[in-house]
Parts: C-alpha cells; structure tokens; sequence
C-alpha cells in the first residue's frame, strides 16, 4: 500500500511539472512586430498552477510599480495571452512561442524572462522585480 502511495505521488508531482512546463527562445530574438512602444507578452495555458499565476501577478505589480506613468500612456503594455486559444497563435507564431512564456518585445529586440519568471516569481518576487525592472530599462 505504501509503495502504492509513492507511485501515485510520483505521478501526480510529474504532472504538475509538466502542465508548468516552460517553453522559451533565445533572450535576444528577432521579431517583426516592429512597435516602438514595448510590448510585456505572458503566454500562458488554460490550466495554470500556482508558480504560473504567480509570474502574471508579479510582472503586473513590478510595471505598476516601477511603470505606471509609461503604463498609462501606452508606452508599455502588458499583455496576457492563454497560447491554447486560436486568437493567440499569430502572435505566438511571430514570437516563436510554443508554451508559457514572458517576453519584452521592444521593435526588433526580445528579452525572454521565462526562466527568471519562474524561478522568482513565487519565491523571490523582490529579485523578480528587479530583474524585470533592469531589463526594461536596458531597452527604454
């Protein structure tokens, strides 16, 4: 019965892996969306675990804290998008996305946070903030 348990432990964590299974590109990719005003992508799935809804929250708050003035008059837009829905899968074409990602899209440059979301959204969202913040300010 215990060997039972484990097994099913075992199954469920792998799961839960897999389902916040992070698919990225390259930090410095190409787009052709060609905006000068920059663009903050979360591409998400439709089922969404803690760490993910985490990312989404904590990108959210570090613009409104740090941007809320280039927020306001659309110099920055966040940009939430389920990749599961039809109408997502232009951009995430253009983007070369194919999973959850978080992106800053600014004319022909792209920085990929995907990693750096994950792994201190939850966690160490002060170390997130900085992050996002300091690479914002790289292309502004």
């Amino acid at each position: 019965m215990k060997l039972l348990n484990a097994a099913i432990i075992i199954v469920l964590f792998a799961i839960s892996m897999v389902s916040c299974n992070t698919q990225t590109t390259n930090n410095s990719e190409s787009t052709n969306l060609g905006s000068e005003n920059m663009q903050i992508y979360y591409f998400h799935l439709t089922k969404r675990c803690a760490t993910c809804n985490a990312v989404e929250n904590e990108t959210k708050m570090a613009l409104e804290s740090f941007f809320s003035d280039k927020l306001k008059n659309g110099e920055i837009e966040f940009i939430s998008l389920n990749i599961e829905e039809t109408k997502s899968k232009d951009i995430a074409k253009a983007l070369a996305v194919s999973g959850q990602a978080l992106l800053i899209v600014k004319g022909d440059k792209q920085v990929n946070l995907t990693n750096e979301g994950f792994m201190n959204a939850r966690t160490n969202p002060d170390k997130f903030h900085d992050i996002l913040k300091s690479q914002i300010d790289n292309l502004l």
